[in-house]
């Protein structure tokens, strides 16, 4: 199991590489205009990589009997379809935004299913079983972080950052705290991305894409649902380290709403976006995300997988001052220029 690591991120490199030359052979390309964060003609798709790379070392990880086959199906089957319809929308083949929604909660249906529903979750000091509206709202958490993923996608390099950061610190508390075995899915999940790193580093080679972008994300979720059902502290951990995202996906969603903009419509408000405008540069944005994922929220995601401090504190202590800032930086609010 030890060299499964290099070779996921050496097969997600070559799988990377070799898509972005099949990209610029096909003139798959992002065309930058008044919505997008980026000026060169870019190519995407390579979360194509990431999703083969992953779904490679899940299977991998269930021939070795790391894994059940309830865990393989529940990331691997709906994670495929979710990266399904994100393919299909990159190329322009699925560009109703209802059908894309309607397919992502076909999906996520699916996932609660796989997994057996959402398990009791402790919020303070006891856990609580929220039945059937537990299921509807782990479906909602599905979709919700799939679409999350998607908008804060936006400039090079801040999805990388942010998937590396949060699998290896779940994947350490796990290792840590518990005996579970889904270290290795978390660490599978990081390693696939790092080899889509090196052509992601700005100005990006490539870009992910709505295949990846949404892969990932959903991913991620499913990931939460699964180490929920033996481990809830830790899967409390996992969405503690989702801080930066959530908050600026969040607020920014709130505004617009309340401003009665179309939200599925393309934009730059995001709280990264205004920033690495200021800034003229990404990537002091995206190592931002990954400080504050590593000096910030994984000391909180630590305190409460030991049981410190309750999960519903942590969260609190976590988001409020992420909200505050993303809320400073005019997260929603279209840039004065």
């Amino acid at each position: 199991m030890i060299t499964l690591i290099p070779v996921i991120a050496v097969m997600g490199f070559a799988l990377t590489a070799l898509i972005r030359k099949r990209a610029l052979k096909n003139n798959q390309l992002d065309i930058p205009n008044e919505r997008s964060s980026h000026i060169s003609p870019t190519p995407h798709g390579a979360g194509i990589a990431i999703v083969i790379s992953f779904v490679v070392g899940l299977l991998v990880l269930l021939l070795n009997d790391t894994i059940s086959n309830r865990i393989f199906l529940t990331l691997a089957l709906p994670g495929t379809c979710v990266a399904i319809i994100g393919r299909l929308d990159d190329l322009g083949r699925l560009t109703s935004a209802k059908w894309r929604l309607v397919g992502h909660f076909c999906v996520a249906i699916l996932a609660v299913a796989l997994a057996d529903g959402l398990p009791p979750l402790p919020l303070a000091e006891s856990a609580i079983n929220f039945g059937l509206a537990g299921d509807i709202a782990a479906v909602i958490y599905l979709v919700w972080l799939l679409n999350l993923f998607n908008f804060m996608d936006g400039i090079d390099l801040i999805t990388t950052v942010q998937t590396i950061t949060m699998s290896s610190s779940v994947a350490m508390l796990l290792v840590v705290k518990t005996e579970s075995n889904l270290w290795y899915v978390a660490a599978v999940l990081g390693t696939a991305v790092i080899g889509f790193a090196f052509l992601n580093l700005p100005p990006a080679k490539i870009f992910l894409g709505d295949v990846g972008s949404g892969f990932i994300g959903f991913t991620i979720a499913a990931i939460s649902i699964l180490v929920a059902k033996d481990e809830p502290l830790i899967a409390w951990s996992l969405i503690i380290m989702l801080g930066v995202f959530v908050s600026d996906a969040t607020v920014t969603l709130l505004r617009r709403i309340i401003a009665r903009e179309r939200v599925y419509i393309a934009h730059r408000t995001h709280a990264y976006q205004h920033l690495a405008k200021r800034m003229n540069r990404h990537l002091p944005v995206s190592l931002g995300v990954g400080a504050i994922n590593i000096f910030w929220l994984l000391p909180i995601a630590w305190l409460v997988a030991d049981g410190k401090l309750l999960p519903v504190a942590g969260l609190l202590v976590a988001y409020i001052p992420l909200i505050i800032l993303a809320v400073f930086l005019n997260a929603g609010k279209q840039s004065a220029n």
